[in-house]
């Protein structure tokens, strides 16, 4: 006797994986949705991570520059007064150590807005916040959110005392 699947049996199993296909598709969609957030989101936290090892291997404060409009976050190295000889008299002068470029992130523009909640920024700062990390594991005050533009919400924090992130997914809460 031969055993083979009926026409109803193979029915079935179709309309069950057409079931199961209909209900996943949308929280795949969901999932890659929200792939350029979180990539955007680690890459504000790692930066941030960055700057205060940085500052402390290096003795030195370091600056993160979030810039709202170009949608940019860069690490930087603080602008510091140190004593230096003039090159024409060779006498000891207080100069200023212009700042050095360490690492930048671009965030996508068209997907990932990014909005600065405290420190609210000056009318004359053009969107432009420096945070500075201190070399003793310190840094000043931050809170940002980074939205897409299906409204999936990050807040990142930081604190000062420790100098350390936390991300909260907004959807969660």
């Amino acid at each position: 006797m031969k055993r083979a699947f009926t026409l109803v049996e193979i029915m079935v199993v179709v309309a069950v994986m057409g079931l199961l296909l209909g209900i996943s598709i949308p929280a795949f969609r969901k999932i890659m949705n929200k792939a350029p957030l979180e990539q955007g989101i680690s890459d504000v936290e790692s930066l941030c991570r960055q700057a205060r090892a940085e500052a402390i291997v290096r003795q030195q404060s370091m600056d993160v520059l979030f810039n709202e409009s170009e949608e940019i976050v860069a690490l930087t190295t603080a602008a510091r007064v140190i004593n230096a000889p003039d090159p024409f008299t060779g006498l000891m002068i207080k100069t200023t150590e212009e700042t050095q470029l360490i690492d930048r992130v671009f965030l996508p523009v068209d997907l990932v807005d990014l909005q600065i909640i405290e420190p609210k920024a000056d009318k004359f700062t053009l969107d432009e916040i420096r945070i500075r990390f201190y070399p003793n594991g310190t840094s000043e005050t931050l809170e940002l959110r980074v939205v897409d533009v299906f409204r999936y919400a990050y807040r990142l924090t930081l604190d000062p005392v420790t100098g350390r992130t936390t991300v909260i997914n907004e959807e969660e809460l």
